[in-house]
């Protein structure tokens, strides 16, 4: 088996910035009596603000900085919807709390061209969810979730260069309390290949079975299993925006991200949506629906993005939304696609249905239509209007006069 992880290390700040910048310069506290910064956006770090400074210092040094307490449940449900997206690239995908995600990318690697195509696939394509991510491969997940959260940025393949690699990160990837990492730094111990050496009756009498078990799990010692993440049965998905708009542009670029999310629930599914629908929240309680049908199961996320504009473009928005939230209501299975070497019927037909759903989306439903012969001698009553697309001769050829009359 082979893991990939990815590591969010800004997603305390990241969690508030999906749907879109904030106005002020932004940074997330601990709350409490004392609250301390835990991360803060480049305009705050800008002005001099780290991590782990007191709330005052910080609004010392930039007056009109906006603070924000550290929502847990926030970045639970970004993890969530990552791990939803990842579900495109293979079907064992594990959430690591607090911060990461885990792949288990080995029976991908083919289908995707191979590690490294598959590697800068996912981290070119993860920026596009609003996240900056660590990212490592290792042969166990927790060597792969120690390689990503230290920063490496290696691809190990083998145990024993992941082995290597492991004897020389610090001891603080260990999941353990401060009075053990206190006791070690007194017994001169700073790197997982030291603590390794030392007797393991003692380390496990004074630091307890799980620090070892930890280590062997890394090194592949022991088995370590990870918790599958399930996806819902329904597709929904909501973003909070950092602050109220009324343009069309900024209620997209959140969308996007959403249907990203959507994208990946689909792959997983092998379907495709044949409605969406966008709610948007307004700031007087109401809300705004915007609701996009399609010809053909579809998932591509260009394509619905493009359709989701032109239905904006002719809704008239009521106010300021403050959340959005993308549904798939109607998803249908997506046929297998023959390939040939002859001109592709399929892919014509593909085509036919995106400009119908691009007319729809920018006319309304109402205003295009297909249409279906009748079998009636009358050349004014011969068809019906029927669904884009359609247009079938029911039975054999039609029979009419050679000449028709005025009555």
């Amino acid at each position: 088996m082979l893991w990939l992880c990815l590591n969010l290390p800004r997603l305390p700040i990241e969690a508030f910035l999906r749907a879109g910048a904030s106005h002020d310069p932004l940074a997330v506290t601990s709350g409490g009596n004392a609250p301390l910064i835990v991360a803060c956006d480049e305009r705050a770090a800008a002005a001099g603000i780290r991590d782990g400074m007191a709330l005052s210092a910080a609004y010392a040094l930039l007056p009109e900085l906006n603070a924000r307490i550290r929502d847990s449940n926030a970045e639970q449900d970004c993890l969530e919807a990552t791990a939803l997206w990842a579900l495109q690239f293979t079907s064992q995908v594990s959430v690591h709390a607090p911060d990461s995600l885990l792949l288990e990318i080995g029976a991908s690697l083919k289908l995707f061209g191979g590690l490294d195509a598959l590697c800068h696939r996912i981290n070119a394509s993860v920026s596009k969810l609003g996240f900056d991510t660590l990212s490592a491969v290792a042969p166990t997940p927790r060597g792969a979730y120690w390689l990503a959260r230290c920063g490496l940025g290696i691809n190990v393949e083998d145990h024993k260069t992941l082995q290597h690699h492991l004897h020389r990160l610090p001891v603080t990837c260990l999941d353990a309390g401060t009075a053990a990492f206190q006791s070690l730094e007194r017994m001169g111990v700073r790197t997982i290949g030291q603590l390794a050496r030392l007797p393991r009756d003692a380390l496990a009498r004074r630091f307890g079975q799980r620090l070892l078990d930890q280590i062997d799990r890394a090194f592949g010692n022991r088995p370590d299993p990870q918790q599958p993440f399930s996806p819902p049965s329904r597709f929904s998905a909501r973003l909070v925006l950092p602050s109220p708009v009324s343009e069309a542009e900024a209620l997209l670029f959140a969308a996007h991200r959403l249907i990203l999310q959507l994208t990946g629930y689909l792959s997983a599914a092998n379907a495709g949506v044949m409605r969406l629908r966008l709610m948007l929240e307004n700031e007087d309680g109401s809300t705004t629906d915007v609701i996009v049908a399609l010809s053909i199961p579809g998932r591509d996320p260009k394509h619905l993005l493009n359709l989701l504009r032109e239905r904006l473009s002719q809704t008239a928005l009521s106010g300021r939304s403050e959340a959005i939230t993308l549904e798939a209501p109607e998803i249908a299975q997506l046929a297998p696609r023959n390939f040939s070497f002859l001109p592709d019927a399929v892919h014509a037909r593909e085509e036919r249905a995106t400009l119908v759903e691009k007319l729809r989306a920018r006319l309304g439903n109402d205003a295009v239509h297909g249409l279906s012969l009748f079998p009636d001698a009358r050349p004014e009553f011969a068809w019906h209007e029927a669904e884009p697309g359609i247009n079938t001769q029911p039975g054999p050829p039609l029979l009419r006069p050679a000449w028709l009359l005025q009555r």
